[in-house]
């Protein structure tokens, strides 16, 4: 999964975190997925913040994992666990 919002105006608005959410919503309720995971940069902190938020956890720093821009650069391995963001909407 992957997310892009290229325009400056449209940032901070919480467009990212309803779209991180639905996905997360259609891929535990309808595809049933335990876990989703993925592998965000680690200079991205907007895109972490906003995965951390929507109930993702860091598992692993992977080194040099992705080739961008001429070089390979480090990301984070993140996971989303279905069980846990089940208990975390029953609390509220």
């Amino acid at each position: 999964m992957d997310q892009f919002i290229g325009e400056p105006d449209c940032w901070n608005q919480g467009i990212g975190s309803r779209l991180i959410q639905g996905m997360v919503s259609y891929l535990t309720n309808t595809l049933q997925a335990d876990k989703i995971v993925m592998d965000p940069q680690t200079w991205n902190a907007r895109a972490l913040r906003v995965y951390e938020k929507c109930g993702f956890r860091k598992i692993r720093l992977l080194e040099k994992r992705e080739w961008h821009e001429g070089e390979y650069r480090d990301c984070w391995l993140i996971e989303y666990n279905a069980a846990n963001g089940e208990e975390k909407r029953d609390e509220s």
